[in-house]
């Protein structure tokens, strides 16, 4: 049996976090919020693949916890969740790409961010 962790390291590679840094950019562009509109994302780290990720709790995953970095000069580090839908779930557990999961950048819509506590909730 393949350990389900290869799947999600799969899903979760470096490529699609970079697509995400860059929706989430053009998200904070359209933001109508005069704070948020000049922030962007200049990096998400891969996230720690560990212990959390175990075949036997792989199924109930329903969140990514890892690292961003966001601000108005983008160094600010964030401590980012993920959270996986059923549709994104499903994909993570056969290691397949999720950009098409990737939400709607013309919006913050799906976002939630404390800017005094460095906290962002995708």
């Amino acid at each position: 049996m393949t350990d389900q962790r290869v799947y999600v390291e799969t899903s979760l590679n470096v490529n699609f976090l970079q697509v995400l840094e860059y929706i989430l950019s053009k998200a904070f562009r359209n933001s109508n919020d005069h704070v948020l509109k000049y922030f962007w994302c200049d990096g998400i780290d891969k996230p720690v693949i560990n212990e959390q990720f175990t075949n036997r709790n792989i199924t109930s995953i329903n969140k990514v916890a890892t690292q961003a970095w966001i601000g108005p000069n983008g160094q600010d580090r964030f401590q980012m969740t993920i959270k996986l839908g059923p549709c994104s779930r499903r994909k993570v557990l056969k290691g397949l790409d999720l950009h098409e999961c990737l939400p709607n950048a013309e919006s913050l819509d799906w976002v939630e961010i404390d800017t005094q506590k460095f906290l962002i909730l995708l």
